[in-house]
């Protein structure tokens, strides 16, 4: 399968990265942190619902205060580029897409598992007005998505499983260009690219402004990584980030109309309460009506399923080596 590297695109204070060097945003992604041993620099994805959603819960309550932690909020437009960071000793927790994850502990077993995160839509999206109907409509044609990002490392599977391997050009286009590219393309193709494998928001807002139509969908899992220095010798930090975040999955379901309005504010894509439901709709834990109904531990599923994906991209080439997830995992540090 072709996988070409077309661009990277520097967009506000986003932390991007190109292909040969890591670019720092100004007075972000700072090589250590100096704000105190209780300060988690952590590394999220404002173009990633619902996942900013619970960042911004955090970002906007006490709930961290509330267990004496505090946190540098380090953002970036997809998973390939935190990677990046994270191995380069510039973040301490990661909030990413499963595949990110696995990048990550293959390269750098300095990395640990240490929690789920939310589960979400990826998707193929096409122009309104494009001739294809179905999967196998895309042979022969360019298909654009972030290269690394766990939507990725599914396209390719899906392409495998369909035979249809190398008969697909993949090429890289920044997760914080695909709405932009969406807004301005034309109603048959995006220039080259007969279609966008992405994930929510994106794909909500550009079906909700007629822009976009869904020709393929799956969910999407995501993980939570911590360095294993923090894991050892910042425990107590690392559990107390661990319940703040699992709180805010109980705000995020009991006041999810404030938490949709604060991520719109910082993403800069609103959608209606109504849409944001639907992409909340893939996240067991939005029924969740009190802490002990949030699931965020990494059960011997996730285990499983983590092991199996990993098997997959190392078979597909994704990854260079196959990580020992079950040792490269921690889970113990969240409490019943």
């Amino acid at each position: 399968m072709q996988i070409s590297i077309s661009r990277v695109v520097t967009t506000g204070r986003l932390c991007l990265f190109g292909a040969l060097a890591i670019l720092l945003a100004v007075g972000g992604c700072s090589k250590r942190s100096t704000t105190g041993k209780n300060t988690i620099r952590l590394g999220w994805q404002p173009p990633w619902a619902n996942q900013g959603q619970l960042v911004a819960i955090l970002k906007k309550t006490d709930l961290l205060a509330q267990e004496g932690v505090t946190v540098e909020f380090i953002p970036f437009t997809f998973g390939g580029p935190m990677v990046e960071a994270a191995a380069a000793n510039r973040l301490d927790v990661a909030f990413a897409g499963e595949q990110p994850v696995l990048n990550l502990i293959s390269r750098n077993p300095d990395w640990r598992i240490v929690a789920r995160m939310v589960r979400y839509r990826s998707a193929v999206v096409v122009p309104p007005s494009s001739p294809l109907q179905k999967f196998e409509d895309l042979k022969g044609k360019t298909v654009a998505t972030a290269i690394g990002s766990t939507t990725h490392r599914d396209l390719v599977r899906i392409l495998a499983e369909r035979d249809l391997e190398g008969q697909v050009n993949i090429v890289s286009l920044d997760q914080a260009e695909h709405a932009g590219v969406i807004e301005r393309g034309g109603s048959e193709t995006w220039g080259e690219n007969a279609g966008i494998a992405t994930y929510d928001p994106t794909i909500a807002a550009g079906v909700a402004s007629g822009k976009a139509r869904i020709l393929y969908a799956w969910p999407s899992p995501g993980l939570v990584a911590a360095q294993k220095n923090v894991v050892e010798h910042h425990r107590a930090s690392l559990e107390a980030f661990l319940r703040a975040y699992r709180r805010s999955y109980v705000r995020y379901a009991a006041a999810s109309n404030e938490a949709n309005r604060w991520y719109s504010s910082e993403s800069r894509l609103p959608l209606t309460d109504e849409q944001y439901a639907e992409i909340a709709e893939f996240e067991p834990n939005m029924k969740a009506k009190s802490e002990s109904d949030v699931q965020i531990a990494v059960t011997d599923e996730i285990v499983t399923q983590t092991k199996n994906n990993a098997a997959v991209a190392f078979k597909l080439g994704i990854l260079k080596s196959q990580p020992d997830i079950d040792a490269l995992t921690v889970r113990d540090l969240i409490r019943p």
